[in-house]
């Protein structure tokens, strides 16, 4: 895992509880990450391919990023 991979899934971990799993939007992962919008969906990405997490969606429309807790 690379450094960046690492940071975003601390980001999303302190996020708010949704569904028992800790859970993050875009927008709050951007706020918190050293670097372009193209490189963290490229870190999401990548970490949605290797299952680390899972895309979902807040009751608003917006996409949320929840850890893979399995």
């Amino acid at each position: 895992m690379t450094n960046l991979e690492e940071k975003v899934l601390e980001i999303i971990s302190w996020g708010d509880d949704y569904e028992e799993t800790p859970t993050e939007c875009f927008e709050n992962i951007m706020s918190s990450f050293n670097g372009s919008k193209d490189q963290l969906k490229g870190v999401l990405g990548s970490l949605l391919k290797k299952q680390l997490i899972l895309e979902g969606e807040y009751p608003n429309g917006l996409t949320s990023y929840h850890l893979n807790n399995q």
